[in-house]
């Protein structure tokens, strides 16, 4: 999500990476602990967004198994 500089990245495991691109386009220095309330304040813009189209989160699959999703094809 996009605001004027400011990026928010939200992660499927709900933690946030807030950048100001005017001044850190590598986006090496995360803001998120610097400025909670912006984070947030984007987080739930976000939020919103996403329920007014209805877009659809992604959900766990019950079925994966890290331990096999780990494994390779061996010859």
């Amino acid at each position: 999500m996009r605001q004027g500089d400011l990026k928010l990245i939200e992660f499927y495991d709900d933690s946030l990476e807030l950048y100001n691109l005017k001044d850190d386009i590598g986006e090496t220095n995360n803001l998120a602990e610097a400025m909670p309330d912006k984070a947030n304040e984007l987080r739930a813009r976000l939020h919103a967004w996403r329920n007014s189209v209805g877009a659809k989160m992604p959900t766990p699959n019950p079925d994966y198994d890290p331990k096999r999703a780990n494994m390779r094809a061996r010859p």
